[in-house]
Order: structure tokens, then sequence, then C-alpha cells
């Protein structure tokens, strides 16, 4: 009895854990304090933090950009700091690549729990109400959205929107569908500071089939800063609240 008795309780301590981890399951956004609104904005499924730029490493089925007449941001054969980098151009200077130093977090940004998150901490600080933070959740996006926010994101100021759509994709594992972004867009603070940078795909391809089947294992996020690479991957599987897959 005393074992059996021992053996319950470890699995109600268990339980308990995977309970009080997973608050996007637990409880309504709502609901969420400060201390919730960070689980998911730090360690869910839905975020990946610190990330950090890898100037060696490549899509496995591509070359390395080096050589060539191909100019890129902070690449050996980028002439652009000579007279600045247009938005169509695939360069940077120097100083604008050393951003490739830094760290970045990269959300899943079009899931309702990174949203609900993300109103929710506004509400905490009381710069937005319940009320309309409810009514902005009720439309959702029409595209999948991946942010990559960065405390030095002057490369991104500098070459523009445009220049980055040629240089993000994201590539399925299962399909080894790669899809473009349709759209690039940045968040920026009223004095103009570039701080995110949002990465649209499309939900269906040119058939009107969903991009991203609902059995994906695998989903590999990879973006071209400088002469370096930020990559990481999303789990569709573990992308889960209490209504069910959140992309």
């Amino acid at each position: 009895m005393r074992k059996t008795l021992f053996g319950t309780l470890a699995i109600l301590a268990m339980a308990a854990v995977v309970w009080a981890g997973d608050v996007w399951k637990s409880k309504p956004y709502q609901q969420w304090d400060e201390k919730d609104v960070m689980t998911v904005l730090q360690t869910s499924p839905w975020a990946k933090v610190n990330v950090t730029p890898s100037g060696a490493w490549h899509p496995a089925d591509t070359t390395p950009i080096t050589g060539g007449s191909v100019g890129y941001a902070g690449g050996g054969n980028d002439t652009s700091h000579n007279n600045g980098a247009m938005p169509s151009q695939a360069g940077g200077s120097e100083k604008e690549a050393s951003a490739g130093s830094s760290v970045y977090n990269i959300y899943w940004w079009s899931s309702r729990t990174i949203r609900e998150a993300s109103f929710r901490r506004q509400v905490l600080k009381g710069t937005t109400t319940q009320d309309a933070a409810d009514n902005a959740l009720k439309t959702a996006p029409d595209s999948y959205q991946i942010l990559v926010a960065g405390q030095n994101m002057a490369i991104f100021k500098a070459r523009g929107e445009d220049a980055f759509k040629n240089t993000a994709f994201i590539q399925l594992k299962k399909t080894k569908k790669k899809l473009s972004p349709s759209k690039v867009e940045f968040q920026a603070t009223a004095d103009g500071k570039v701080v995110g940078a949002i990465f649209s795909f499309p939900k269906k391809d040119a058939s009107g089939e969903p991009s991203i089947d609902s059995d994906e294992k695998e989903i590999d996020f990879n973006l071209q800063v400088g002469d370096a690479w930020i990559r990481t991957l999303f789990i569709p599987k573990q992308m889960v609240d209490s209504q069910g897959e959140d992309l």
C-alpha cells in the first residue's frame, strides 16, 4: 500500500510539473501573469531565444556565397560600403554586417499563443486594455509569420525590408520543400530604431494546397545576415495549445 501510495504521488508530482509548465494549455491567456507570459516568450515551442548566427554554415544543398560576381552583406566581394547598399542589392557595409555577431530571439509570430503572450504583456504593462487585446486576437494572420528580434539590428535598417526577402527561407523536413517569404516587415520604436523583422510565408501554394502539411515533423528557419546564417527549427507536433495545432 505504501509503495502504491508513493508511486501515485510521484505520478501526480510529474503531472503537476507538466501542467504548470504548459501554461498555454492550463489556463486562459487572460489569467496569465508576468511569469506566465515570460514562460511563453522564453521556453515555449514557439520561442527560440538567444540564437547566435553561424558564419560557416550553409544549406546542405547549396554552396557558400564566395567569390564570383555575387555580393552579399559583409562578403569579401561586397563593394557597397563605398556608396551605400540599395534595398535591391545584396550588400551592406562591414559595420552593418557586424550585426551578425549579435544574438536574436526567433518567434513563430503567427501562433495564437505568441500573440496572446504579446497582448497580455501589454495589458499587464497598462499600454492596452483586455477588451482591446481580445478584439485584436479575433483576427488571425493570413500567413505564417516568423519574427526575428534583436538588440542590434542596424544591418536590417540599412538594407531595408525588400532586401531580406531573398535571404530567408523555411525548409520542411518531410517534403524538403522550401518556402520563401512573400513579405518582410520591420518593427520599429517611435524613434525609428528597428527592433524586429516579421517574415511572412504563404499558407497555401500556387495550386491552393497547404504549404505545410498537417503531419510535418520539422520546420527549419534560415536567414542570412551579413556573412553569417541565423538558423533554428520548430517542431509542429509540440506547437499545440488548448485549441489544437497552433501555427
